[in-house]
């Protein structure tokens, strides 16, 4: 309930203009550029999304081959012991 009140009365003073409006001016001042926020330039920003859409995929590509091979290891032992196929 406090934080309630206190939420309601800071709003009143901001929207009166006696107080609270340091955080407009800070989020004026943010770059609307994704490379500018990170530090870096154009360039580095484009190669550092290349290098990070490059690892994802080799990351799923090794996932789909360990799930590869585990489904064949289990078909093969399936098979070898005689196991009923369990359904989830």
């Amino acid at each position: 309930m406090a934080f309630l009140m206190k939420s309601m009365l800071s709003n009143q003073v901001k929207n009166l203009g006696l107080g609270g409006g340091g955080e407009e001016s800070k989020e004026e001042s943010t770059p609307s550029d994704p490379a500018a926020a990170a530090g870096m330039t154009r360039e580095e920003y484009e190669e550092y999304q290349k290098q990070m859409v490059e690892e994802k995929m080799e990351r799923d590509a090794a996932f789909a081959q360990k799930k590869a091979e585990r489904a064949v290891l289990r078909v093969h032992l399936r098979e070898k012991y005689r196991l009923p196929k369990v359904s989830l």
